[in-house]
């Protein structure tokens, strides 16, 4: 069907507008790119106006990246965290959905009260601390685990989908004398990838970004996360004295380190996400008129 005028303005003026957002998200990350791989004496040359490095050095990321840094500690922590995060969340959240998708389930809607409430009223950055310290997890390896590993928001999601597979499925498994969990398991999981891989994805980018739970909860460097070493090289200007010990060695100029820094932390997520963008694009439409 051949196209009028006016949609053929439209479609160019779109393609215009996204054009200009691409560049606007693009030039401030291969800014960073460019000053982390280009020597200090030239970035001081052209006044930090460097698009395009006309020479290259990895002077940044080899004193980042030393042997015995506290960028490894970090790294290990935050993948550490992010992994048992992510399978944690996602088992209290499935089991959760699944249940509360029962509609004969006792009590069902008083429940789902109790969890939309704690969407609308928290106990706050105090009260929080106060349980958290009492229950002995200040500073351990298992407070930035446990203090993420449950939305409601993410639940309802989840008990939305689960709502829509066909009853008849789980009533057959029933009949056949198969329990909830194995419904659950062989049965519902399966026809679940899109949302799993969704909430997945959600809880994923939440733990990794993280830091200021880390702030809050954990004063030990060696258990913190490479958000929070991140945070600090940018927020202060300088290098924390934990960094320059484990590094033992005179630093380079600051800037290049926190370019370097902003790189190795956000590359993990840049590589991750083009394998499982597809599964994110369909969990996308969960929820919208099916037919």
């Amino acid at each position: 069907m051949k196209q009028t005028k006016g949609e053929n303005v439209f479609v160019a003026t779109n393609y215009l507008i996204l054009t200009i957002i691409t560049f606007v998200i693009i030039i401030p990350f291969w800014y960073v790119i460019s000053v982390s791989v280009t020597p200090y004496h030239i970035f001081s040359e052209k006044d930090g106006l460097i698009l395009f490095p006309t020479s290259f050095s990895l002077e940044y990321y080899a004193y980042l990246l030393k042997e015995g840094s506290l960028i490894f500690a970090a790294y290990g922590n935050t993948i550490r965290n992010t992994a048992g995060g992510v399978l944690l969340a996602l088992f209290l959240t499935t089991t959760a959905a699944y249940a509360l998708a029962e509609k004969k389930l006792p009590g069902r809607r008083i429940l789902m009260l109790y969890f939309i409430f704690t969407m609308l009223f928290k106990g706050g950055m105090i009260p929080t601390y106060i349980t958290i310290k009492q229950l002995g997890l200040l500073n351990t390896n298992y407070v930035l685990i446990l203090v993420m590993a449950y939305s409601a928001f993410n639940m309802i999601i989840m008990k939305s989908f689960f709502e829509g597979i066909p009853e008849s499925l789980r009533e057959s498994a029933s009949m056949d004398g198969a329990s909830e969990l194995r419904v659950l398991w062989q049965i519902v999981l399966p026809l679940s990838k899109p949302v799993i891989a969704t909430i997945g994805l959600l809880y994923l980018v939440v733990y990794w970004n993280d830091f200021f739970n880390a702030m809050l909860y954990v004063t030990d460097w060696h258990k913190a996360p490479v958000q929070l070493v991140l945070r600090t090289i940018i927020a202060s200007s300088s290098l924390p004295p934990e960094l320059l010990e484990a590094a033992g060695a005179t630093p380079p100029p600051t800037i290049g380190i926190q370019m370097a820094a902003i790189v190795i932390v956000a590359l993990p997520m840049m590589l991750i996400y083009p394998f499982i963008q597809k599964h994110f694009e369909q969990g996308m439409l969960i929820g919208s008129v099916k037919g």
